[in-house]
């Protein structure tokens, strides 16, 4: 084999371990990376490095194990390395620095300074390092701050991860797991107590509530009792199905009325691209409500001066409005929080509507801007096969029909399967229409 080539998963798998080691060069790809190489010992161990020339001489920077990090990671790395060359950084030196950090808090410490170096560079986002800080605060820190990195095991890694599970729930602690396999690979401390502990299955736990038909007219009912600020922060959310982190902090300059979009920028989503949200005709009669009462110059769509964001604030605990709402509408239950409607809830709903109704996962996936179809298919694809099951039943029935049955028997046979509720709907429609007795 020769010692330069482009490197793929499976050319790296089938080379074999040598009498002597061997340094081989990823070349000849459009994505090849120039500095990058794999080194494999005679035990067969495989290590990806950079190497590149500074002030004469050749900086070597190890970039971690094959197959622990695949190819389209270490060409990230080599390229991270090659920026921070240019930037005057040498990558060894920091991580002797990072090595002499012995708590977590000073781990964390360097965490940060990292992460806001990234920031700088446009790799990753204000928000989320927020996110991170918060996470570690109130979580974190308090339990692990003042612990040494060093005599930490992967045993009392376990143990806190499963505290976090048992008192706040997966989604800390998949979060905390996160973080702190983050805090460990930043410094590229090779002894990670975190490094093979597994998240939790969230789709095990996954909240599949939505308001039903009923649900729905009580909740609008409920709306109408509210300032209007807030009756249309909540028909919004039910209306474009977007976060509620977004609904909440929709800007005028994110509106555009002629073409009916709302553009939500790159640093307010996780995707790496603006997300376009169609704006239905009841959506647009919402916005112009809110610019009606909108003063000049005023940024964001839901104001508030009480707030220090400068718009309205995520009021879903006691005493805020979305309590206050869901009470009235009977969608609260003070014994049992699993039962209490949530402000997702509402993006849920109109996603289950729109799948339920015919829309496909595709178009929905788009809506709600996932990053991948395979968000939306784990969640909905039920649904949509449930609605292509009903049509296809409607299918079978007429080929096997036989050709003197007639379309009132067909009829009659579509309301013997409706509920009692939906057929005593349509006797109230019937008297309406053609005076039914």
């Amino acid at each position: 084999m020769s010692y330069s080539f482009n490197f793929t998963k499976n050319s790296l798998v089938n080379i074999e371990p040598a009498s002597t080691r061997k340094r081989y060069r990823d070349s000849g790809g459009t994505s090849s990376v120039h500095g990058l190489g794999l080194e494999v010992t005679k035990t067969g161990t495989k290590t990806f490095n950079f190497i590149q020339k500074v002030n004469g001489k050749n900086l070597q920077v190890t970039l971690g194990r094959f197959p622990e990090i695949t190819v389209e990671q270490a060409r990230r790395l080599a390229r991270e390395v090659v920026h921070k060359i240019a930037s005057g950084v040498n990558p060894n030196e920091e991580k002797r620095t990072a090595r002499n950090y012995t708590t977590f808090e000073q781990l964390f410490e360097y965490y940060e300074a990292s992460f806001k170096l990234d920031i700088k560079a446009g790799k990753r986002r204000e928000s989320s390092l927020k996110g991170h800080e918060i996470l570690y605060r109130l979580h974190i820190r308090p339990k692990l701050g003042k612990r040494t990195i060093d005599n930490f095991a992967k045993d009392e890694a376990k143990t806190f991860l499963q505290n976090i599970l048992a008192k706040k729930g997966y989604s800390l602690h998949n979060h905390s797991l996160t973080l702190l396999k983050s805090m460990f690979n930043r410094a590229d401390i090779e002894n990670n107590p975190f490094a093979t502990l597994k998240k939790i299955d969230e789709s095990v736990f996954r909240r599949e509530r939505t308001l039903s038909k009923e649900e729905l007219c009580r909740l609008l009912d409920s709306l109408e009792q509210e300032e209007p600020i807030y009756q249309d922060c909540i028909l919004l959310l039910l209306l474009t199905g977007q976060r509620k982190s977004n609904v909440l902090a929709m800007e005028w300059s994110e509106i555009n009325k002629d073409a009916r979009t709302w553009v939500i920028p790159v640093n307010k989503i996780k995707t790496k691209k603006p997300h376009v949200v169609p704006l239905s005709h009841e959506a647009m009669k919402v916005l112009e409500r809110r610019s009606l009462e909108a003063e000049k110059g005023q940024q964001y769509v839901f104001p508030s001066t009480r707030s220090a964001t400068g718009h309205i604030a995520d009021k879903s605990g006691i005493g805020g409005f979305w309590n206050r709402i869901t009470k009235r509408a009977g969608l609260y239950d003070p014994n049992d929080a699993s039962k209490n409607l949530q402000v997702h809830d509402l993006r849920r709903t109109l996603a289950t509507y729109q799948v339920t109704s015919g829309g496909s996962l595709q178009a929905t996936s788009r809506l709600l801007g996932h990053s991948n179809i395979g968000v939306t298919a784990s969640v909905y694809a039920h649904l949509s096969v449930d609605h292509i099951r009903t049509e296809l039943e409607h299918t079978t029935r007429y080929m096997l029909s036989s050709p003197s049955e007639t379309e009132l028997n067909r009829i009659k046979a579509e309301i013997s399967r409706l509920t009692q509720t939906e057929q005593a709907e349509l006797f109230r429609f019937m008297q309406e229409t053609i005076g039914l007795n």
